[in-house]
């Protein structure tokens, strides 16, 4: 039995996240093709309404999230992860009633600019989970981010197979309102408000605060680069998948590796973020870079599909200790009633990495080949390994970055 409130918070807020994960995630394996139901009969056309549907998502999130930040802040974190939760059932709900291409994109910008519950989470987690456990607690909420986007997609295409493609949409607004009852009524925020004069300070004001504090933008970098390793290869990975097994039931091949990848980073997150607490974040931090650039070369050569699921496997294994040891690092640096504002900013700068990924991929993909992409990215992860080396990593033992 957990006795202690921060427990208990984290308990529910866990299954929260995989809640709303879940449901964000079904729509993922047939949104073209849903377009292709709203009049968009061209195959090549309804995969251009769907990136443009899919970036508009990240465009508005990049916008709001320092926002929604900030006032997390002033109001509550709670507040704002019980908004993001009712606008995203709201939102998806209402995709499930579009008539043309257009209205999602609409949707699809509306449902970024609302939602955020990512951010709105780990900024909850931070500011109730003590110091000392924080890379387990955001770990742990990691892994429930991995079962979401794992899980999702498969649920969702299994449902739009046995009863169209809307169900999907308000199945997925319904597991959101019991993500928002889970939160609203598991959950207690013990928040303290800033006194009723600092409240009139711009959120610029706190911004240029966080930034100027010694490594924060440095770690904003980081940040933005582990993201943009994570999305760059994703426009190109079933395209690779189906290539390299020659049409044989490339969909289960491709499904496969996914989920193998994501079951990993799943294991890992949660194994990683408890070492770091013991012997340090930035030390996993650099080490799960070197690892994850590591097994990005060779799969530009591999040839057959086990040999991609066996090193993507072994990724997985790297890329679940990335994002929790930075958003820790993160959370120690920033000083607890702005922590909010930091996951706010950190979220903005992971939006314009989801935009500007795909596109990148797609372009080299086009250019230099599907294979040139795998090479791209452990570049990418290797750089972002020296600037951890170089800038980032420092003995700051009393703020938890060992």
């Amino acid at each position: 039995m957990l006795s202690e409130r921060w427990q208990r918070n984290l308990a529910a807020l866990t299954l929260g996240q995989a809640l709303t994960m879940v449901a964000f995630s079904f729509v993922f394996s047939f949104f073209p093709l849903y377009v292709q139901t709203l009049g968009v009969k061209d195959p090549e056309d309804a995969a251009r309404w769907a990136g443009a549907i899919i970036a508009s998502t990240a465009v508005a999130m990049a916008i709001s999230q320092p926002v929604w930040g900030n006032l997390a802040d002033r109001w509550g974190r709670k507040p704002m992860l019980l908004r993001s939760m009712l606008g995203g059932a709201c939102t998806l709900t209402l995709m499930g009633l579009a008539s043309s291409p257009e209205q999602l994109v609409v949707l699809r910008f509306l449902q970024g600019l609302v939602t955020g519950t990512v951010a709105a989470g780990n900024a909850l987690v931070a500011a109730s989970v003590p110091g000392r456990r924080l890379g387990f607690a955001l770990g742990l909420m990691q892994v429930a981010f991995f079962f979401g986007t794992s899980a999702g997609p498969l649920l969702g295409g299994i449902m739009a197979d046995l009863w169209g493609f809307r169900f999907p949409f308000f199945a997925a607004g319904v597991l959101m309102l019991v993500g928002f009852v889970t939160v609203l009524t598991l959950v207690h925020e013990d928040f303290q408000p800033p006194p009723a004069g600092s409240r009139s300070v711009g959120m610029l004001a706190h911004s240029r605060t966080l930034l100027s504090m010694p490594l924060f933008p440095a770690l904003l970098v980081v940040v933005f680069m582990i993201q943009l390793g994570n999305v760059v290869v994703s426009p190109m990975l079933s395209l690779f998948v189906a290539d390299l097994s020659g049409g044989d039931r490339a969909g289960t091949a491709a499904g496969i590796v996914l989920a193998a990848t994501g079951a990993a980073s799943a294991a890992s997150a949660f194994v990683l973020g408890r070492l770091g607490d013991r012997v340090g974040h930035s030390r996993v931090l650099s080490a799960c870079l070197l690892g994850a650039a590591a097994t990005y070369f060779p799969q530009a050569a591999v040839q057959q599909v086990w040999q991609l699921l066996l090193l993507r496997t072994m990724l997985g294994g790297f890329l679940g200790g990335l994002m929790p040891s930075a958003n820790a690092m993160l959370a120690s640096l920033a000083p607890r009633e702005k922590r909010g504002a930091a996951f706010g900013i950190s979220s903005g700068f992971q939006s314009m990495a989801n935009f500007v990924g795909p596109l990148s991929g797609a372009a080299i993909a086009s250019g230099w080949g599907m294979r040139a992409i795998f090479g791209v990215t452990g570049s990418l992860y290797l750089l972002a390994y020296l600037w951890v080396t170089l800038a980032v990593r420092r003995p700051r033992r009393s703020e938890g970055l060992k």
